[in-house]
């Protein structure tokens, strides 16, 4: 069974970006951009999405979203090893 061709939007890629999936955020932009080159909005959201990018990376404040998301899977692995006592 072959999985479906994946949906681009900006939406998706705006929260790719959001999640610190910046990544997978430019590969839909890039997407979306061959597709529809004439979308001023989109060319506008790549190239907000690469300032953004290259702020994070020059400076020396962590971005939220990747420890955000570090702290909630480590915070999941812990339930699953220590599962809360059964009530009778």
């Amino acid at each position: 069974m072959n999985d479906p061709a994946p949906r681009y939007t900006r939406t998706l890629a705006r929260l790719y970006a959001d999640q610190g999936h910046y990544d997978k955020a430019l590969e839909v932009y890039r997407h979306l951009m061959k597709q529809f080159p004439d979308r001023r909005d989109i060319s506008e959201g790549f190239s907000d999405l690469k300032e953004r990018i290259q702020r994070i990376q020059t400076s020396n404040e962590p971005e939220l979203a990747p420890l955000f998301r570090e702290w909630f899977d480590l915070l999941i692995k812990y339930k699953q090893s220590h599962p809360a006592p059964q009530k009778m």
